[in-house]
């Protein structure tokens, strides 16, 4: 069914969720992919310039969350990663959510799994990713938050009634 917006169509539970760990799992698979050629092919603290001025290449460990915060908290990380997981799954769960969603909690999951088993294998994150005027992140960083971003555009599309409904 379409929303008085035409933006909000609905999917099914199931195919939502098959969808959304679609989304997950290629998040997931180039984030690790990715890190991998980083730390094979990169000193740690190295830097490449791929575009002079606005974007390097720069191989750095990360022990904190987004932006560094956290740092020497591993668990609260952790736990904060798999609290993200649930409230997403509850998302796709509680009701048929719109493809927007869909797609916006699987960039989330995949980027969470993706720093989540980092975490567990190393203790940190590898993040590469550096424009010159921001923090130095990673793919997985970068899916979370535009899964944000198109959770909180999903929200704001959604018809009036079903906002205040829940």
């Amino acid at each position: 069914m379409k929303s008085s917006t035409g933006t909000a169509q609905r999917i099914p539970r199931r195919p939502a969720l098959a969808a959304a760990f679609s989304v997950a799992l290629a998040v997931f698979a180039a984030d690790q992919v990715i890190k991998w050629l980083v730390e094979s092919s990169m000193r740690l603290g190295e830097s490449i310039v791929l575009i002079p001025g606005v974007l390097n290449l720069t191989y750095i460990h990360n022990e904190g969350g987004a932006f560094g915060i956290l740092s020497g908290s591993p668990r609260i990380l952790m736990v904060g990663s798999l609290v993200a997981v649930v409230v997403v799954l509850w998302m796709l769960l509680a009701e048929a959510p719109s493809r927007l969603t869909v797609a916006a909690c699987g960039l989330i999951l995949g980027g969470a799994a993706g720093n989540l088993a980092d975490r567990l294998a190393a203790g940190r994150v590898t993040d590469y990713v550096h424009f010159s005027f921001w923090y130095v992140f990673n793919a997985a960083d970068a899916a979370i938050t535009l899964g944000v971003v198109l959770l909180l555009l999903a929200t704001l599309l959604r018809p009036e009634k079903d906002r205040s409904s829940g």
